[in-house]
C-alpha cells in the first residue's frame, strides 16, 4: 500500500505550535474531507481534540530532510511548549480561515474544522485551500512524498501522471 506524506500541524488552546508527520492520511471526499489516524498521547489528538482546527501540509521531495527532521522529533511527544514546526527548521505562515498555521515551505495546503473523531481516527472538513501558483500552472516540477506499507525507511515520489484508458461506450 502506498500513501502520501502530509505533515499536520495543530495549535494547543494557548495557540503552541504543534506539528506531527502522518502516513495513514486519505481524501475522504474529493477537497472536501480529510483523514488520519492518530495515537491518543500525541499533542495533535488533543489539540484537534481542544480546538477543532488542524492543516494538512503537502510536503515536496525537496524538503524530504526537514520531513525526517520533524518526524524524529515528533514520534514521540514533546515537552508542551516546544514549537515542533520552527524545531525543524520549517516556517509557520498564518492560515486564512484557522488558527494553526500552514507550512511555508509545503506546496498546498487544506485548512480544516473538525467533523468528527473515533478513538483515534480524525475526519476534518476543509473550509480554505492554498496551493503554490507555480504548481497551478503547472511550472512546478517539485513532487509529493510516497511512503510504502512496512517499508519506513524510504520513500517514493509521485512521477509520472497517466490518462485511465478510453473505455468503448
Amino acid at each position: 500500500m502506498i500513501r502520501p506524506v502530509v505533515v499536520v500541524t495543530t495549535v494547543s488552546r494557548d495557540g503552541v505550535p504543534n506539528a506531527a508527520v502522518k502516513t495513514n492520511f486519505m481524501t475522504v471526499s474529493s477537497m472536501t474531507r480529510y483523514a488520519f489516524c492518530c495515537d491518543p498521547q500525541h499533542h495533535t489528538l488533543k489539540n484537534i481534540l481542544d480546538t477543532k482546527e488542524f492543516v494538512v501540509n503537502i510536503p515536496t521531495e525537496d524538503i524530504v530532510d526537514k520531513v525526517l527532521k520533524a518526524a524524529l522529533i515528533t514520534i514521540n511527544p514533546c515537552p508542551i511548549g516546544v514549537n515542533e514546526i520552527e524545531k525543524a527548521g520549517l516556517t509557520p505562515i498564518a492560515s486564512e480561515k484557522v488558527r494553526p498555521p500552514r507550512i511555508n515551505e509545503c506546496i498546498a495546503h487544506y485548512e480544516c474544522v473538525l467533523e468528527w473523531y473515533r478513538e483515534k481516527i480524525i475526519v476534518g472538513k476543509t473550509v480554505a485551500v492554498s496551493v503554490d501558483e507555480s504548481l497551478m500552472e503547472g511550472k512546478d516540477r517539485r513532487k509529493m512524498m510516497l511512503i510504502s506499507g512496512g517499508d519506513t525507511d524510504s520513500y517514493g515520489i509521485v512521477s509520472q501522471i497517466k490518462r485511465w484508458p478510453r473505455v468503448p461506450t
